[in-house]
């Protein structure tokens, strides 16, 4: 191989490491970008998801009180219907 050849050869695989390299680094740096908003997307995903249990948690605690609360009118009305009602001859 001629010395003008071989420069030549060294100069070309100089430019395609050169190139690889910076593609690469524009890769690693794509995937960085990629990476952040994931976690932003996840950290809201979760604050929704957080969001969504407390909701549920109150709507269950209204729930439980409002049938709390019909149980204690039934009760109520139960007594009432008691002392109205006849009693029939024991």
């Amino acid at each position: 191989m001629s010395e003008d050849r071989l420069e030549k050869l060294v100069e070309s695989n100089a430019k395609s490491i050169q190139a690889l390299s910076d593609a690469v680094a524009r890769d690693c740096e794509a995937f960085n970008q990629e990476r952040k908003e994931w976690a932003q997307d996840r950290r809201r995903v979760f604050e929704w998801m957080a969001r969504l249990a407390a909701a549920q948690a109150d709507f269950y605690e209204m729930q439980a009180d409002h049938l709390s609360h019909l149980d204690r009118i039934d009760d109520r009305l139960t007594d009432i219907l008691d002392r109205l009602t006849p009693k029939p001859d024991q």
